[in-house]
């Protein structure tokens, strides 16, 4: 599996977890999240992004014409909140 950096690329509006640019997580082998520097993510974001991680890090397995590798930016829960990029490592 895949490891990937999931990270916060803007805030459109506001985000009431206080992200800003630049912050970002680590998901690693099978099922583990690592913050670096002790930092804090905010769960509702993580638990929205969690189906699709789980499907990227699998990307190189899923037929030619799916849509998961082609897509590198998700948005949290709420629209005015924060956007994600989502790289491979």
């Amino acid at each position: 599996m895949k490891n990937l950096k999931v990270e916060v690329k803007k805030i459109i509006k506001r985000c009431g977890a206080k992200h800003q640019a630049g912050d970002y997580f680590f998901v690693k082998g099978k099922g583990k999240i690592q913050i670096p520097d002790n930092k804090e993510f905010c769960m509702y974001a993580i638990s929205s992004l969690m189906p699709f991680l789980t499907g990227k890090q699998r990307e190189d397995d899923l037929p030619d014409d799916d849509w998961i590798p082609e897509t590198v930016e998700l948005c949290c829960p709420n629209p005015d909140g924060v956007l994600f990029s989502i790289t491979s490592l």
